[in-house]
């Protein structure tokens, strides 16, 4: 079956009476952004609610999308929304608000295609921790004509790819305008050395391992692994594991009682070690939400900008998330900062589908 027909029935409903409704389930209605609908909205109130359209397209850990929105005036306020945290994957919140920082990222990039300026505070109120940010946006009567190069069209486009990546690195201006974003706070490690590449490959690999030894994390897990026709709008459909559809409806059970990583090691050796050419990884000087937050929004930067190379992402959260295999990080890197993302990077062989989404509409106060 042709490439582009499967992907319009993976997405699309299977009707009672037997055969294919080619629609979109509601689920994913969410990708289906028109960005000129903006200038359709008919006050600012609503065109600062149109950008929330592209936050809600951000990834997040298990797709939890842990975020909530309140717009007053012309400021958007982003809070963790506490319901849809991983007490288990993520006890300390990290993954929770570098998500929460790839939607600011998001919003941000989509405020600066339409012309308007942004002013952002990291936890403006120290009352309340769970308000990560907040933006003021201000029209600016200065700004460029929109470019049809923009990352705004990148959104749309984003996916967490977690197939093989073809053995050829990404170009050498795109690695090193990535490299660029280092500051004070935060570093970017650009790893295409195979040596250096093994070691890190050796301890991410142990650290899924030991992640799936743990029961609670196990079952918090099988809670967002969907199967391929689910219609919920949070959670991972198996498709984007390589999981065929009849397998996806036991998968989360497997997940819930085995350690499935012991399973597919030799699998995802060979995944890390033969098929990246390039892992990334962000470090900061602090390791605590402002980081964290940081460290989201460059991360999204950065998957933006591969996408409009051609290029795919994917992180692996267990070395940062699980005990002390950072450290094995810090001493392959040589360096003394905290590591905060590790993904891979490169030119992926197969193609993949998007992650449901719950609409911007629906995460309002």
């Amino acid at each position: 079956m042709p490439e582009d027909i499967k992907k319009i029935l993976d997405y699309a409903i299977w009707a009672p009476s037997g055969g294919y409704l080619v629609t979109m389930k509601e689920n994913y209605k969410a990708w289906s952004i028109n960005i000129d609908d903006f200038y359709q909205q008919p006050t600012e109130a609503e065109k600062f609610k149109f950008l929330l359209n592209f936050a809600v397209l951000a990834p997040s850990s298990h797709n939890s999308q842990p975020w909530r929105f309140e717009i007053q005036g012309n400021t958007i306020e982003i809070f963790l929304e506490s319901s849809r945290r991983l007490p288990h994957s993520d006890k300390n919140d990290r993954e929770a608000y570098i998500s929460l920082g790839c939607a600011i990222e998001n919003l941000l990039t989509a405020a600066d295609y339409y012309g308007l300026s942004c002013a952002i505070q990291h936890f403006p109120d120290k009352q309340n921790e769970s308000l990560a940010a907040r933006i003021i946006l201000v029209k600016n009567s200065k700004a460029d004509a929109p470019s049809q190069n923009h990352l705004i069209f990148s959104i749309p486009k984003r996916v967490t790819n977690r197939n093989k990546y073809k053995d050829e690195l990404p170009p050498e201006p795109f690695l090193q305008e990535i490299k660029r974003y280092s500051d004070n706070d935060l570093q970017i490690y650009v790893v295409t050395d195979q040596k250096q590449k093994e070691q890190l490959a050796n301890t991410a690999l142990t650290a899924s391992i030991m992640a799936m030894e743990d029961k609670s994390f196990r079952r918090e897990l099988s809670q967002y692994v969907k199967p391929n026709t689910t219609s919920s709008p949070i959670g991972m459909p198996c498709f984007g594991m390589g999981i065929p559809s009849l397998v996806s409806f036991i998968a989360p059970t497997m997940i819930k009682y085995l350690n499935m990583n012991k399973f597919s090691h030799k699998k995802d050796e060979t995944l890390l070690k033969k098929h990246t050419p390039v892992f990334v990884i962000i470090t900061a000087r602090a390791d605590d939400k402002p980081s964290w937050l940081k460290t989201g929004e460059l991360y999204e930067k950065i998957a933006l900008l591969a996408i409009r190379e051609g290029l795919s992402t994917a992180m692996w959260a267990a070395p940062i998330q699980i005990g002390e295999y950072y450290c094995e990080f810090q001493k392959i890197l040589q360096t003394d900062f905290r590591p905060q993302a590790f993904f891979r990077s490169g030119y992926a062989i197969k193609s993949t589908l998007h992650s449901p989404r719950l609409p911007a509409k629906e995460l309002m106060i």
